[in-house]
């Protein structure tokens, strides 16, 4: 199976679904580790209602399609200041796990930084969700304290893990 990756312009049908999917999958695994329920349709439909926030001219979308334009896919790229970006909410529908579309996504968002000129690369994640831990650390990533940009709630960092690197 091929998979298609794209950064788009507006959101795309579908992605709605997608980033459900993501939360749903991530968020039993920050409730596990915080004790706080956070409700995946209303996280989405917040995050949907400033697309800005995901889109050019400042930040990227990358969505990736299977063989029958099924979207199986996607990943955020954040800027939070001229010299740096945030990667956000990566996920992989399970149809298309196991197939190296998960590296490629990762992959694609830090040659996307480097031709956005970043020179940084930041991250947050769940402490337990050790899939993407590994994979932050085998790109070089480095652990830190929170950074001022990162736009959880300052309550979550106790549950979250920091990461930084450099292009």
């Amino acid at each position: 199976m091929t998979h298609r990756l794209e950064f788009v312009e507006a959101i795309p049908d579908g992605y709605r679904d997608i980033l459900i999917a993501y939360l749903t999958a991530i968020l039993p695994t920050f409730e596990a580790v915080s004790g706080i329920k956070i409700d995946a349709v209303k996280m989405a439909d917040e995050t949907l209602a400033n697309p800005s926030y995901l889109l050019p001219p400042a930040n990227r979308l990358l969505v990736a399609y299977d063989d029958t334009d099924t979207l199986v896919g996607c990943g955020s790229l954040r800027r939070i200041r001229p010299d740096a970006g945030e990667m956000k909410r990566m996920f992989v529908a399970a149809s298309a796990r196991g197939t190296g579309l998960g590296r490629a996504i990762f992959e694609e968002r830090i040659a996307e930084a480097r031709r956005m000129g970043l020179k940084w690369l930041y991250a947050d994640t769940v402490k337990g969700n050790r899939p993407m831990i590994n994979l932050y650390e085998k790109a070089g990533f480095d652990y830190i304290d929170r950074y001022p940009e990162n736009a959880n709630p300052p309550e979550f960092a106790p549950h979250l893990v920091f990461l930084r690197c450099a292009l």
